[in-house]
């Protein structure tokens, strides 16, 4: 089993606008929104950066009241399993991925939601499926996969609130400053 990290190749990997302070999180926000980049296009002017920050510490909230023991205040993400798809390589202009085998992790560092973590703890979702508003220990996403399959087994058009992938919240720096490191534009 691997997560992938899929990241825009000029920049690198495994950054967050989260570890930015807020006028430099919106400014690159905003940026992206008016190239209209295809995984940027999201509210500008702050909202989106206001919203991903309570969304990161409510996951990181229940992840803790599991029993898992974050590292980061903020997370890393990836995905558990490439992305089949080939959305992950839609997300950027000249995307590059990062493969990391899950063992590699001490995984009481790493929660799991059931899809994107956006339309996971969305208030504005609201159709009662029980992987909303929840992150997932290592065991438990492997018992959810066993109970609904691989997401992007049976997800089949974009939908917001359609999980199509299962998503890892990465709350360590290891081994990731190791993959950040060895990383080289190609």
């Amino acid at each position: 089993m691997f997560l992938y990290h899929y990241f825009e190749k000029s920049h690198g990997p495994f950054l967050n606008l989260s570890d930015l302070n807020n006028d430099e999180a919106i400014q690159i926000q905003n940026n992206l929104s008016a190239r209209s980049q295809i995984y940027a296009r999201r509210c500008a002017n702050g909202q989106y950066i206001f919203e991903r920050r309570i969304v990161e510490k409510r996951a990181y909230a229940m992840f803790v009241r599991k029993g898992g023991k974050p590292q980061r205040q903020i997370p890393y993400y990836g995905l558990l399993s490439e992305n089949e798809l080939e959305e992950g390589y839609e997300w950027f202009v000249d995307c590059g991925v990062v493969k990391i085998p899950i063992d590699e992790f001490d995984k009481s560092t790493i929660s799991f939601t059931h899809g994107d973590t956006f339309p996971t703890f969305s208030p504005n979702v609201t159709d009662g499926m029980e992987y909303r508003n929840t992150v997932y220990t290592h065991d438990e996403i492997l018992k959810m996969i066993e109970k609904y399959g691989m997401p992007q087994d049976t997800w089949d058009k974009p939908v917001f609130a359609q999980p199509c992938y299962v998503e890892a919240q990465i709350w360590s720096d290891e081994p990731v400053m190791r993959y950040k490191n060895n990383w080289k534009q190609k």
